[in-house]
């Protein structure tokens, strides 16, 4: 189904290669990066208040990663809606409404820290994905108005901005319960909602009144045309069925899985070795500078050498880290610091490698539809991944979940490997 675009912001003025295209190009991404800069924040901070609060009420591993797990289910509810929203009215519209829900879950999760109630936890927290939906999507939108030469890097960009706030998350949310509050009572954890329900207003707030002309209008108006398809998970098929997109959306999943797994569990794997919420709050922000510090460099060689090669580097460094984590034992924390942080940065490989060869596989008309579904099924695995990491800790151990996380980076890292090799022997036959 194709959908008309609404254009009320105009687009034409800014044609491709035109000093105003270029400033206007420089001048999104700015707009976006201080939208994330927030909404990474709000996030992070919600995250890692939710796994130690729900422990704190239920008392079991699984109800708590199942909580933190709701941020990924949510992300994976609202990225189809969200897209739609953003095929009608593009990519201001759907991104400021991503972070205003945000803000509404930020505030039903405050009051559950007030009232003692696990079911309004849950619900804010998937209401909180939404803003995480958003945050993902923003990076699309820098690569809009992108060329060949710089697409990885445009989206690096906007990820990078998200290291200001997603570092600082952890620790200040996990400051704040410790220094502030009774680190035995839940009402401390209010403190960290409450911030992330300002700053979710604030990204919402700067998206609405800033980002003109909207850059998905310009890139359509760019093609003739302003019809873009709506989304549908039928995509999948035809995302599966594209030689490049195929290891784009496998390496996207994959990472993503691996990455959720073995962070949700792994502040409760710190707290049963009696590490102080403080130090937790370190671990998650190093893992998340892994994240998102280093996307810049990693965008800069994605556009040289190319993303197949990149999720290669990405798989091998994700498997290196979950090692790391699964021979850590929960009293010490350098194996675990070190283990989260490399994961990190191989999940920042291949999530920025993946995005842009996804972007690059299909016109202008179909980049929202692909690029939502991609994320929908990436979320989605990551959140299968989070509500079983708790039930493999309870059942098994750290150790085995972290390991079959390697596994499953080193799988990926072969997949890599036999697209890359089976695109060259294609690429020298049509060269023959």
């Amino acid at each position: 189904m194709v959908q008309s675009l609404s254009a009320g912001d105009g687009g034409a003025a800014y044609l491709p290669g035109s000093p105003e295209r270029d400033e206007l190009a420089r001048r999104t991404i700015g707009v976006l990066q201080l939208g994330v800069i927030p909404g990474g924040l709000a996030m992070t901070a919600s995250f890692s208040a939710s796994t130690l609060l729900a422990d704190q009420m239920t008392g079991s591993e699984t109800k708590a990663s199942l909580a933190a797990v709701c941020l990924s289910i949510g992300g994976t509810l609202a990225g189809i809606p969200l897209a739609a929203l953003m095929a009608r009215r593009g990519r201001r519209a759907g991104l400021s409404a991503g972070y205003f829900v945000g803000a509404i879950g930020a505030a039903l999760a405050l009051l559950s820290a007030l009232v003692g109630r696990y079911s309004v936890l849950v619900l804010g927290m998937v209401l909180i994905g939404t803003g995480q939906a958003a945050n993902l999507a923003a990076r699309y939108a820098g690569a809009d108005l992108a060329t060949d030469e710089n697409r990885a890097r445009s989206i690096s960009l906007v990820l990078w901005a998200s290291t200001v706030g997603s570092v600082l998350g952890p620790t200040v949310a996990l400051g704040l319960k410790s220094f502030f509050a009774d680190t035995e009572g839940l009402s401390g954890f209010a403190l960290p909602y409450a911030l992330a329900l300002g700053l979710f207003g604030l990204g919402a707030l700067n998206i609405w009144r800033r980002l003109r002309p909207d850059p998905l209008h310009v890139v359509a108006a760019d093609a003739g045309s302003t019809s873009v398809k709506l989304p549908s998970l039928a995509e999948a098929g035809r995302i599966l069925a594209h030689p490049v997109a195929s290891i784009a959306l496998i390496g996207m999943m994959l990472s993503q899985a691996v990455m959720v797994g073995v962070m949700t569990v792994s502040p409760i794997h710190m707290s049963n070795g009696d590490q102080s919420p403080l130090i937790i709050g370190f671990m998650l922000s190093l893992h998340i500078a892994g994240m998102f510090a280093f996307s810049p460099y990693v965008g800069w060689l994605v556009d040289r050498v190319g993303g197949q090669i990149i999720i290669v580097i990405g798989s091998l460094v994700l498997a290196v880290g979950a090692v790391m984590a699964a021979n850590t034992d929960a009293a010490h924390a350098t194996g675990l610091l070190a283990g989260l942080f490399l994961i990190g940065i191989g999940w920042s490989c291949c999530v920025v490698a993946a995005s842009s060869m996804l972007t690059a596989s299909f016109p202008v008309e179909r980049r929202v539809s692909v690029q939502a579904t991609a994320d929908v099924l990436m979320t989605a695995l990551g959140a299968a991944a989070g509500v079983s990491s708790g039930l493999a800790v309870e059942h098994r151990s750290y150790a085995d979940l972290a390991n079959w996380g390697a596994w499953v980076a080193v799988v990926l890292g072969i997949a890599a490997v036999a697209m890359l090799l089976r695109n060259h022997r294609v690429a020298r036959r049509l060269a023959a």
